[in-house]
């Protein structure tokens, strides 16, 4: 699973490579992003126009009765989302990167390691994205879940799951409404493991409060 990362991102830097439009309120710089908050994601609508707006960290299918779902919905797994109904529609049509400084697994001893890349560049998340109105007179909100897989090589020693990481060369098809969902998730999340398997990890302490401290590494006391 996925379920807290940390984004302080170049907003204006993924505009220009993605040539997104950004929305309005995109969410502050976080170290601690939890399922419920506002996240930012880049999605492309039917007529091959990119933005990047703000979105609940819980994907909310359009036919929900409410907001609140009887079960979690911050991840959604990429070997089984086009089959699940509240995923199927978004993972055939509705995907979206989800920009990322690095994220969070707790392994079996619920101690926390913190993932990212050497360089500090930043991962792009696969995520699902859906726009949900509790009724006709309300106004539509977005909502998103971040995919993962079967964790591989160093993930796998932490936690038995991990985000779905995009290749940038296959930013644009992810990204297409047009390109199916049969086709692009099992493509993408094998081409992910070759960038999952360049993420660095260490062990931090408890995540309490928010700000960079929180990637550090701890020492260990033997």
């Amino acid at each position: 699973m996925c379920g807290r990362f940390a984004a302080n991102v170049d907003y204006q830097a993924l505009e220009r490579d993605f040539s997104a439009t950004p929305g309005p309120s995109l969410p502050p710089a976080s170290w601690n992003i939890s399922p419920g908050q506002r996240i930012a994601l880049i999605a492309q609508d039917m007529r091959g126009e990119r933005h990047l707006n703000a979105a609940l960290w819980n994907l909310l299918p359009p036919w929900a009765a409410s907001p609140k779902l009887a079960y979690p919905t911050h991840n959604a797994r990429v070997e089984s989302a086009l089959d699940k109904p509240t995923y199927a529609q978004a993972a055939r049509s509705h995907r979206a990167l989800i920009p990322a400084s690095g994220y969070y697994e707790w392994s079996a001893s619920h101690d926390p390691h913190y993932f990212s890349f050497p360089d500090g560049e930043p991962l792009l998340i696969g995520g699902l994205y859906s726009w949900w109105r509790a009724d006709e007179r309300s106004a539509w909100l977005l909502t998103g879940t971040i995919l993962t897989t079967q964790a591989q090589g160093g993930a796998a020693e932490v936690h038995d799951r991990m985000p779905v990481l995009i290749d940038r060369n296959l930013a644009d098809d992810w990204l297409d409404p047009e390109v199916d969902g049969e086709r692009i998730l099992p493509t993408a999340a094998r081409a992910g493991l070759a960038l999952s398997a360049r993420l660095l990890h260490w062990q931090v302490a408890p995540l309490t409060g928010d700000g960079p401290q929180l990637t550090e590494g701890i020492t260990l006391r033997l």
